[in-house]
């Protein structure tokens, strides 16, 4: 992990210079999501990003720069379709929070914010964003400081299964990408969605502190975040890295992602292809260990908490 630890922080440090002199805007900040925001991103990776502020018009022509300054260093920009071609404006995605007409990308970018993203320009705002978010969430916890971070809870899993329903239902209309999108959605998506979900388990242990654990615990990477959980409950990590480990190294290995592009993999063969068959082995690793994880620290974390999370 630690080459694609090195390879992001490169990349984003880069970024961050260039923004930092052109910029001198104090009520915006500028994000990477996905691999570059866990930071293991490779070559193959995509510089998933969107501009967060108050303002929609500032914010289109910031997108436009970012963009400009990406191309130059060569790296890939994201679906020019999906939720990295909007800007985020902040008071509206916390206003609407809960409201039936808030659409599923103001739903991602307010998540993808509190789940694996890192700041590249303006780490102030940027903290006033998040810490603006998870206020909103917490508001419950002002009379009834010992109450589980239900609603937060809520919005996690709601987000985790449009993940799960959004793949499904682009591999039914457009099923040439799946095999890349499937291999994601089993290792980093699990991994990013593990990351919040523990983090409010063990924050149940907490008693009054739930909601500062969760902000500062809010700060560190998806793995990191599993990472601490499980140490500091008595569980070994080293299987997770184990899994992690092998799916980073085939997901950002360029001639593997070029084999799956140039020779698309039929879904019916899928157990044919020796690499799919061997990550699919490998996420089922991943996934078994992180259930017996919580299976281990069910003793530990409080009976609520396991009531929010199935019903």
């Amino acid at each position: 992990m630690f080459l694609h630890w090195e390879y992001s922080w490169d990349i984003l440090t880069k970024l961050n210079q260039k923004l930092s002199e052109h910029f001198n805007n104090t009520d915006v900040t500028i994000v990477v999501a996905g691999s570059f925001g866990r930071f293991d991103a490779g070559k193959p990776s995509d510089l998933d990003f969107y501009v967060v502020s108050n303002n929609a018009r500032t914010s289109q022509q910031i997108h436009k720069t970012v963009t400009k300054f990406a191309k130059e260093l060569k790296l890939k920009l994201p679906n020019t379709a999906g939720i990295f071609s909007k800007a985020l404006e902040l008071h509206q995605i916390i206003t609407k929070m809960g409201y039936n007409h808030e659409t599923p990308d103001e739903l991602a970018q307010r998540l993808l914010l509190l789940l694996e993203t890192q700041p590249i320009y303006n780490m102030e705002f940027y903290e006033k964003a998040v810490n603006g978010i998870l206020d909103k969430y917490f508001d419950l916890h002002k009379k009834h400081p010992y109450k589980e971070a239900v609603i937060l809870l809520n919005d996690l899993i709601k987000y985790f299964r449009y993940i799960c329903m959004n793949y499904q239902f682009n591999f039914w209309d457009n099923n040439e990408k799946w095999v890349i999108r499937n291999i994601k959605l089993r290792h980093s998506r699990v991994i990013m969605y593990a990351g919040l979900l523990f983090v409010l388990l063990n924050a149940s242990k907490h008693c009054i502190e739930k909601t500062e654990y969760i902000k500062k615990m809010i700060k560190l990477t998806p793995i990191e975040r599993i990472n601490s959980v499980l140490t500091e409950n008595g569980v070994d990590p080293s299987p997770l890295f184990e899994c992690y480990d092998k799916y980073l190294y085939n997901i950002n290995n360029v001639s593997i992602r070029k084999s799956f592009d140039i020779c698309p993999l039929e879904y019916t063969d899928r157990y044919n292809n020796k690499i799919f068959k061997e990550l699919k082995t490998n996420s089922d690793c991943l996934q078994t260990f992180l259930t017996n994880s919580v299976l281990i620290m069910r003793e530990i974390w409080s009976q609520k908490a396991f009531e929010y999370l199935i019903f």
